[in-house]
């Protein structure tokens, strides 16, 4: 009998549960671990907000690329997914409900995020920021439609020419949200990097303060 893939740890930091305004699910990009995601929320300097972050102890989430088979990134996806799920109950039992969380990723933690999201319409979070990812699956895979967002904020962002996610597919990911009602800003950064830009911090900050007074309201 061998044992099932180790769950992976969930860090957190960030403002004290018992003040905290919201909590961010914070997933990391491939080859990055908890360092590179406290540096991303030290830029942000959001410092109401409670960060839940799993690790991969591999740094990465799937073997292949965003617009593979999903069975080809298959057994990993889904551990990935049970990871997403996971660290939702972990910020669920420290006292946010989905409509105080926020999910956060990068490269391929924004991809896990917006396919967790894709597939999961019946939940419906304080909003959502997906760097440089989108929804996994072949060209024509199309995601379901069901689900409310009901205006909730969503930054879908990605460079003019990301060697690593199709434009084409970033554009797919914001569709589906605005089709369930978000309100989705489809932010196109100068340049090739895959990297995490300046104006993707500015957007995720204000991001974040627009669900603090959502909250507040």
């Amino acid at each position: 009998m061998t044992d099932g893939p180790s769950q992976p740890a969930v860090e957190r930091w960030g403002a004290p549960l018992n003040t905290a305004t919201t909590a961010v699910l914070v997933m990391h990009g491939i080859g990055q671990g908890a360092d590179d995601m406290r540096a991303l929320t030290r830029r942000v300097a959001d410092h109401r907000a409670a960060y839940f972050a799993p690790i991969s102890p591999s740094g990465s989430w799937y073997p292949g690329a965003l617009t593979d088979d999903l069975d080809a990134n298959r057994p990993e996806l889904d551990d990935a997914l049970l990871a997403v799920e996971a660290a939702l109950t972990k910020i669920t039992r420290s006292g946010f409900a989905p409509a105080r969380t926020v999910l956060l990723g990068f490269s391929q933690g924004a991809s896990v995020l917006a396919h967790h999201i894709v597939a999961s319409p019946a939940l419906t979070y304080a909003g959502a920021v997906l760097l440089a990812g989108g929804y996994l699956g072949p060209a024509g895979t199309r995601p379901p439609v069901e689900g409310r967002w009901d205006g909730r904020p969503v930054l879908v962002s990605v460079a003019e020419a990301d060697p690593h996610v199709p434009m084409r597919r970033v554009e797919e990911t914001a569709d589906a949200l605005w089709l369930r009602g978000a309100d989705v800003e489809l932010q196109v950064c100068a340049g090739d990097a895959h990297a995490i830009h300046d104006e993707q911090v500015v957007a995720t900050r204000q991001l974040l303060a627009r669900v603090r007074g959502d909250i507040a309201a």
